[in-house]
């Protein structure tokens, strides 16, 4: 991991706590004594224990599941996963320490409609959105925009599930029955001189230019990334204050923003990820991101 090597080369103690390693590997144990807390602690075969009261900084970044594969019982699997997201749950509020992101916020803070609501309460503009199970409600705002104006997307993905945004083409609107199973973002398709990917840590704001309008597919700039200009930009000043105003808002000190500025100038806000990948930003652009997180982690501001 680049910002535990950071670290590590500056003389900074370094603990992953991977929660994955539970509880096949690794073992968690809280006790209290005389009133108060009297160890906090967490072990992993082979490693050590590490005393997580004396943790200085903690940054909370896409946590895994503790392993229950060993439990068979689909009524006991349930029970022990319960069970464990209590106890782990609890855990995190013992840790007195500055977090990247506290997880309370973080959860709140990566609900996409609650995105939108403050980015456009804050004044930024967000495109005409529609999330819904009612596929007549879907028929409508589609035939609004038209095929080939209006993008659909998921809330999230996975490695085993991944989704790149797309166009409403004939095939969907073919499906839209379907809509009853799960519900789907719908958003006006907004033309971009470019897509911008901005990474927010702490009150460091590193704003990078993706330019995908050439590439074989500009509607997600995921897609077609290898083929895709990059490099750093600056924001409008009015634009950077309202993105660190969002990120007040949110209780977020990390987190990676998605922008598409209009070939009018206009800057529209798509979402902010509170783990988004910075590493190809930085290895793109030359923008010391890794470098921001490891010294906001050895000396919290």
């Amino acid at each position: 991991m680049r910002v535990a090597d950071l670290l590590r080369a500056d003389g900074e103690p370094v603990l992953l706590f991977d929660l994955s390693d539970l509880p096949q590997r690794a073992k968690v144990t809280v006790e209290y004594r005389n009133g108060g807390v009297g160890r906090l602690e967490y072990s992993v075969d082979g490693t050590g224990v590490f005393d997580l009261a004396h943790a200085r900084s903690v940054w909370w970044r896409r946590p895994q599941a503790p392993d229950l594969t060993a439990v068979s019982d689909a009524n006991n699997y349930a029970f022990t996963f319960n069970e464990w997201q209590e106890a782990i749950n609890g855990l995190w509020q013992l840790i007195d320490a500055p977090w990247m992101n506290p997880p309370a916020k973080d959860e709140v803070a990566g609900r996409k409609a609650l995105q939108l609501k403050i980015a456009a309460g804050l004044g930024l503009r967000i495109p005409r959105t529609l999330i819904t199970t009612d596929s007549g409600a879907a028929r409508s705002f589609i035939a609004e925009h038209g095929l080939g104006r209006t993008i659909y997307k998921t809330f999230s993905c996975t490695h085993q599930i991944w989704r790149e945004t797309r166009l409403v083409g004939q095939g969907e609107i073919d499906k839209l029955d379907h809509l009853r199973l799960a519900p789907v973002i719908f958003q006006e398709y907004i033309e971009a001189a470019a897509d911008l990917r901005v990474t927010v840590v702490g009150r460091k704001i590193f704003p990078a230019a993706i330019y995908a309008r050439d590439t074989d597919y500009p509607v997600d700039f995921r897609m077609s990334l290898g083929q895709a200009r990059t490099e750093a930009v600056e924001l409008p000043p009015l634009v950077a204050e309202k993105i660190l105003a969002l990120m007040d808002r949110l209780g977020l000190v990390y987190g990676a923003i998605d922008l598409r500025r209009t070939p009018e100038g206009e800057y529209v806000f798509l979402e902010i990820n509170t783990a988004g990948e910075f590493l190809f930003i930085e290895q793109r652009t030359g923008q010391p991101i890794a470098r921001a997180v490891a010294d906001w982690l050895a000396k919290p501001v």
